[in-house]
């Protein structure tokens, strides 16, 4: 399986995880703060279609990494300068090697 993967992620993301904090007057002060980095292969996510893509006007990705890439839900990725929100981080049992990460561009 690992095979299939070799060649394809030639694209190189920075993993973020947004940190809480509370300042004295009790305002979010949290920030962004580099949690590593993952090869990549990532490709528009074409599911727009069947989801109402003229509604929406954020670009979607499909991201491709190995499994052992840390993101969560609550993580944004880094790539070519665009921060990617995080939608949903999906495995499938059948291709254990991998993870599926839906994003959208934010600015």
């Amino acid at each position: 399986m690992g095979e299939e993967l070799t060649g394809t992620m030639v694209e190189r993301v920075a993993i973020e995880r947004f940190v809480a904090a509370r300042d004295d007057a009790g305002a979010d002060v949290g920030e962004w703060r580099g949690a590593g980095a993952a090869w990549a292969a990532i490709v528009p996510d074409g599911a727009g279609a069947a989801l109402g893509a003229a509604r929406r006007t954020r670009r979607r990705w499909r991201v491709t990494m190995r499994a052992a890439a840390a993101v969560e839900i609550t993580s944004r990725l880094v790539w070519r300068g665009m921060w990617l929100a995080v939608l949903a981080v999906e495995s499938d049992p059948r291709r254990a090697d991998r993870i599926v990460v839906r994003c959208e561009a934010r600015v």
